[in-house]
């Protein structure tokens, strides 16, 4: 199990990679961070949907696997 270092950063995965950011991070930096869109997608933490009104108060933790969906649109 993986804590928070004393340099501030945690290791979390992200799209199922593993990836260290600095702690204290919410989702929405994150998605900037990692270059990913933050318009058309939906975020899972742990088998859990984040609403997007709550992706600036939901800090990343340490060990947590954090999904991004595309939406995608057709008939």
């Amino acid at each position: 199990m993986t804590q928070t270092d004393p340099h501030g950063v945690i290791t979390l995965h992200l799209n199922g990679v593993e990836q260290q950011v600095r702690a204290n991070l919410n989702l929405a930096e994150l998605l900037i961070l990692s270059d990913l869109p933050t318009q058309g997608v939906a975020i899972v933490i742990n088998d859990t949907v984040v609403p997007r009104s709550r992706w600036m108060h939901v800090l990343c933790q340490a060990d947590d696997n954090i999904t991004v969906f595309y939406a995608v649109a057709g008939g």
